[in-house]
């Protein structure tokens, strides 16, 4: 079977397309057998194409190393576990996007990096990113690529037109909590004259106020929490800014939701330093007219990927040098600077080039928000299950929202549903 074919093999169809690759891959399983180099794969967007045309031709410091980057489209992770699934054609190192959590049940398909001496170069990286590496029987499974620090995005002046706070400092004392954050969205609503929304949907509130929490959906001993006061509390805050009619009930990507970000009908965002392009791209008219302050209640990170070595690598220490050049320090500040990766090595965050003005913000540097961010972000622990649970309640907040239905039955039927979710996959 070719290459081609191989990488268009859906997960779906694993089991049948599975044995029939088991025999037809290289000795090693690495896709990079027999070449003069390794191969890494990535997503566009994942990687600076400028370092990986160096380590195409040597990884400087490594002599006679090259590592070529492959760009995967499409279902890049169903990709990936098909390969590995496969034991064939597996790259010697991959790109592995958020939460990391998913491949813990297959940590041992990759190589632990505290055997190479990753503890050597710890303390160059966020803490709680690090340790969100290291799966729960203390395999080091992935090196920290880039980070997504949080922060309220606000319209100063639709805050100016109704009489609120409009410096990043005030504004910050103003929404310090949900509840403070909520009573804002009132005044906004009440006293702008285009009587803005607060926010574009509620799920956005829901997800941010549980990403503050270092615990989510189920536990490091697969045992579902998803019902405790951590998870309600951040769905009351949804509901009630659903009650309050503070949200413009319009979903990321939809004609209503560029257009409500474009005119002004969407007052504060809460997302990560990522959105800052996308917010760009969507509504470049309102340029001058955003700031950016402390998210409500404290930072979080939502995103951000890492890099794992395979098993199958032929050559681990090789691999684990082309990493601590590539997502060293100084090549963080390069990426940052060619694709607004955001990085994890908070030394970086003082130097100029991350300290520029951003006219979209007024003159605004995004960094002395989201690097301060960045540094406070909890340790979380993402379970492997984590989208088997929250998908549920994710649903049943839209029910809410879009079709009315009682929050209280909402919430019971979205318990009830992860629950059985969970049951078919075996966690309790």
């Amino acid at each position: 079977m070719s290459r081609r074919r191989l990488l268009g093999a859906s997960l779906g169809g694993a089991g049948a397309a599975l044995l029939g690759l088991s025999g037809c891959g290289s000795a090693s399983g690495s896709i990079s057998a027999g070449t003069d180099h390794l191969t890494i794969w990535y997503w566009n967007g994942s990687l600076s194409a400028k370092l990986l045309a160096t380590s195409a031709r040597g990884v400087p410091g490594a002599r006679g190393l090259k590592v070529k980057g492959a760009s995967i489209a499409g279902d890049y992770r169903g990709k990936l576990r098909t390969v590995m699934a496969a034991r064939a054609y597996v790259p010697d190192l991959a790109c592995l996007n958020s939460p990391i959590g998913d491949y813990f049940p297959d940590e041992s398909e990759f190589v632990d990096l505290k055997d190479l001496g990753a503890d050597a170069v710890e303390d160059e990286y966020l803490a709680w990113k690090w340790k969100s590496c290291v799966s729960p029987s203390g395999r080091m499974i992935g090196f920290p690529l880039d980070a997504g620090p949080t922060a309220l995005y606000y319209r100063r002046d639709l805050f100016e037109q109704a009489g609120l706070p409009t410096e990043p400092e005030e504004v910050a004392e103003a929404t310090s909590t949900w509840e403070k954050y909520l009573q804002v969205g009132k005044t906004l609503k009440a006293k702008a004259p285009s009587h803005p929304y607060l926010v574009s949907q509620i799920a956005y509130v829901f997800r941010m106020a549980l990403y503050q929490s270092p615990k989510q959906f189920v536990d490091a001993d697969n045992r579902f929490i998803g019902d405790q006061e951590h998870v309600k509390r951040a769905w009351d805050l949804a509901v009630e800014t659903y009650r309050q009619g503070l949200s413009a009930r319009a979903l990321d990507g939809t004609p209503d939701f560029n257009s409500a970000l474009s005119g002004g009908r969407i007052g504060t965002i809460n997302n990560a330093v990522w959105y800052i392009g996308g917010l760009k791209d969507t509504a470049p008219r309102t340029s001058g007219k955003w700031r950016l302050t402390t998210m409500p209640d404290g930072p979080a990170n939502y995103g951000g990927s890492y890099v794992g070595i395979t098993r199958y690598c032929r050559d681990p220490e090789g691999a684990f040098a082309f990493l601590k050049w590539m997502l060293g320090p100084a090549n963080q500040l390069k990426s940052y600077q060619e694709m607004s990766l955001f990085p994890t090595t908070p030394a970086v965050y003082s130097q100029p080039a991350m300290r520029e003005p951003d006219p979209f913000f007024g003159g605004q540097i995004p960094v002395d928000v989201f690097g301060p961010a960045a540094k406070k972000a909890p340790v979380i622990f993402f379970s492997a299950y984590e989208n088997t649970a929250n998908t549920p309640v994710y649903q049943e907040l839209t029910n809410v929202e879009t079709l009315g239905k009682n929050p209280d039955k909402a919430w019971r039927d979205a318990m009830n549903a992860a629950e059985r979710a969970l049951a078919q996959r075996g966690v309790s």
